[in-house]
């Protein structure tokens, strides 16, 4: 319950470079945490893909509806994606990632509170214009969101 209770948006990190062992071991970690969440049919048709690159973080701060003006400043974020053909009964293609999605992104926000990371969700809105940039960049798999994640700045 503390964990929890604890947990809430954070969309301010600290500047400082995080070394690249460290940014290593939260993506294993969230890997980690990924796999002991529960997923429809146990499909375990969610995947995440860590970015850590400025350019490809002011590219996102610039196409995720949700992220402009934040998401650049975090040292990783996590895209959080589904597989369509792991989703094909009837409708559930319209929703059914988004709620397998929606576990493994709260699990890794919970993993990122007991870290004592900050940490924020975007939502998977991309602008009409720039949805093609978005999959030439990262594929077209079925975009389920980001999360931001990073130390607290030193003035928190």
């Amino acid at each position: 319950m503390k964990i929890m209770k604890d947990r809430h948006s954070e969309r301010m990190f600290d500047s400082a470079p995080i070394p690249h062992n460290t940014l290593e071991r939260w993506q294993h970690e969230i890997t980690a945490v990924k796999a002991e969440a529960p997923s429809s049919c146990d499909r375990q048709a969610v995947s995440l893909f860590g970015v850590t690159g400025r350019d490809d973080r002011a590219f996102l701060g610039g196409v995720l509806v949700g992220g402009v003006g934040w998401i650049h400043r975090a040292p990783l974020v996590v895209l959080v994606f589904a597989d369509p053909v792991a989703y094909v009964a009837g409708d559930e293609i319209k929703w059914m990632p988004y709620l397998d999605a929606g576990v493994v992104i709260q699990q890794v926000l919970l993993w990122a509170t007991a870290e004592g990371l900050h940490s924020a969700f975007a939502n998977p809105n991309i602008r009409d214009g720039h949805r093609p940039f978005f999959e030439s960049q990262f594929g077209n798999q079925i975009f389920c969101g980001a999360i931001a994640l990073g130390y607290p700045p030193e003035d928190a």
